[in-house]
């Protein structure tokens, strides 16, 4: 299990700057104590120096805090005068370091507080205003209790109302959305279960990826959370995702989900719950802590009943737990799902930069499958690492990829302008308008050729000659074939005029998209309402 930040050598000998905070602990005045127990002295002084540290952590006062807990933690240390040994010390220290371990999340940084506010994915979007009926609910109970099930689960599971429910939504409004994402599931299932075993984590806590991403590594919420984890910038950090011009790691299937594990780990260290631990997962540890200190309630489900957390939070775990149901036994629940194979591949070091396109024209890989095997480059070009940067290529490709390399010269960052995209705008207009291909634009940005983008999005735009020098790469032009022309022709988009009784996540459901990518088409906030009359572009359909 990981420690917390304040582990680092807090136990050891957590050194504070003494006077720096006045004590807010009063003296009793007048009233002679009674005689106690130098052990009992030792806990009573621990308790009060807890007290004020729990009552500054909760005002925002995290350095007094510190502090204060700090008091706690020398109370019952040596040199306190209790009996060394002291089985009752012994297990009140253990009970007040998990404490203070608790009290010091609350100072997680803003930036992954406001992320809760912000849909993490779009099921979970869509459950807010999706109901289940009677019926409905009834037919969710009768496939729970009628399934045989197997293997027994590795994290506890309750069936009760806010389970049903959900599972009835995924049964019915959200069939299509949470089918697709089983269905790319395969792809990752095999690694996330093998790090998640690795590291201790539970296996049935890797269906959470399906609700944060549906399995998408690409996926970026609008609160800027990427990757199949969805992790913040910061909290990718902290955890070891690294991020620069050319790539960010929380995008990367493998490595994000190491971190997930990891972060997972301390959660369920500072819980010791692992409902608690994924209802902090979604809102942060800070906002659970606050929540269970402001309304006495020690578990999930207590919590959930209470406003002191948002409906996404409420309704995480049952989605979570409701996608182990299903995911264990499919077609029981409705689902005829043909997984997608699992994602396989070579590794390359790589130890100088190299273009994407350069290298895909060079051993004649296609652009695209380098591209979906490495979904952590923002462009086509690979960064320069100390160690090398370790490229994924299809499997048996290694060879051919080596004997390439001495074709494929050096990358470096082109030079170009910053474009903003604007409403109306694709890759094929903002090309046109710059004088560059298509597909030089999309790799320089790291996309796939005819990706939507959403207003407000920067891209980078390679000057010309920039752009034509893959082209002096190879020796002769290579012709597109009939199936290039095929992929790189911009998916077909339309526009739906709304109607009375219309809701985002109904034309959502009944086009085939989500919710957060009609947000995305039409350049909403996730608070915008639609009128009757207004005009949408309906996306197009997800692969």
């Amino acid at each position: 299990m990981m420690r917390n930040r304040w582990t680092t050598g807090a136990l050891a000998g957590v050194l504070l700057a003494a006077g720096a905070c006045a004590s807010r602990t009063a003296a009793p005045q007048g009233v002679p104590a009674a005689p106690v127990s130098p052990t009992q002295a030792a806990i009573d002084n621990a308790t009060a120096a807890f007290g004020e540290g729990r009552e500054l952590a909760l005002n925002g006062d995290f350095d007094c805090a510190r502090e204060a807990f700090t008091k706690a933690l020398a109370a019952v240390g040596p040199g306190s005068g209790a009996p060394v040994g002291d089985r009752e010390l012994l297990a009140f220290s253990s009970d007040l370091w998990d404490s203070i371990l608790r009290y010091e999340a609350l100072a997680a940084p803003a930036e992954e507080l406001a992320a809760a506010d912000a849909p993490a994915a779009s099921t979970l979007a869509a459950l807010d205003e999706a109901k289940a009926s009677e019926e409905e609910m009834s037919a969710a109970r009768s496939a729970v209790i009628s399934d045989a099930g197997g293997a027994p689960y590795d994290i506890p599971m309750v069936i009760n109302e806010p389970v049903l429910r959900v599972l009835a939504v995924f049964q019915n409004d959200l069939h299509p959305i949470i089918a697709r994402g089983l269905s790319r599931s395969g792809r990752y299932l095999p690694m996330i279960h093998r790090v998640f075993a690795q590291e201790g984590i539970p296996r049935d806590l890797a269906n959470m990826a399906l609700i944060e991403s549906s399995f998408l590594p690409r996926a970026v919420s609008s609160a800027r959370a990427h990757g199949l984890w969805q992790f913040m910038s910061r909290t990718g950090r902290q955890y070891g995702l690294a991020s620069s011009a050319l790539v960010d790691e929380r995008s990367d299937p493998e490595k994000a989900t190491r971190a997930a594990a990891r972060y997972l780990s301390f959660l369920y260290e500072l819980f010791h719950d692992w409902y608690l631990a994924m209802a902090a997962y979604n809102a942060g540890e800070g906002k659970i802590l606050k929540a269970m200190a402001k309304t006495g309630a020690n578990d999930f489900w207590q919590l959930a009943q209470t406003r002191a957390i948002k409906p996404q939070t409420q309704n995480y775990v049952p989605a979570v737990l409701a996608a182990a149901l299903i995911n264990r036994n499919p077609a029981h629940y409705g689902f005829d799902v043909e997984h997608e194979p699992a994602l396989l591949y070579e590794t390359v070091v790589l130890e100088r930069p190299v273009s994407l396109v350069a290298l895909s024209r060079a051993s004649q890989i296609p652009l695209e499958d380098l591209q979906a095997l490495n979904p952590e480059l923002k462009r086509s070009i690979t960064p320069r690492q100390s160690d090398g940067y370790t490229l994924k290529v299809p499997p048996g490709q290694r060879q051919t990829v080596m004997a390439s390399l001495d074709a494929v010269p050096t990358a470096k960052m082109p030079n170009g302008k910053r474009y903003v995209v604007r409403k109306g705008d694709t890759l094929a207009r903002i090309a046109k308008k710059y004088g560059v291909p298509e597909d030089e634009l999309a790799a320089f940005n790291g996309l796939a050729p005819g990706s939507p983008v959403n207003r407000g999005r920067t891209l980078e735009v390679p000057d010309r000659p920039a752009a034509t020098a893959a082209a002096v790469h190879s020796k002769k032009p290579v012709a597109p074939s009939r199936e290039s022309k095929t992929a790189t022709e911009p998916p077909s988009a339309m526009s739906y005029r709304v109607k009375n009784g219309d809701t985002l996540y109904g034309i959502a459901r009944r086009h085939g998209t989500t919710v957060e990518e009609l947000i995305g088409a039409n350049s909403l906030s996730p608070e915008s309402r639609i009128r009757p009359g207004d005009t949408l572009t309906i996306p197009p359909k997800s692969r």
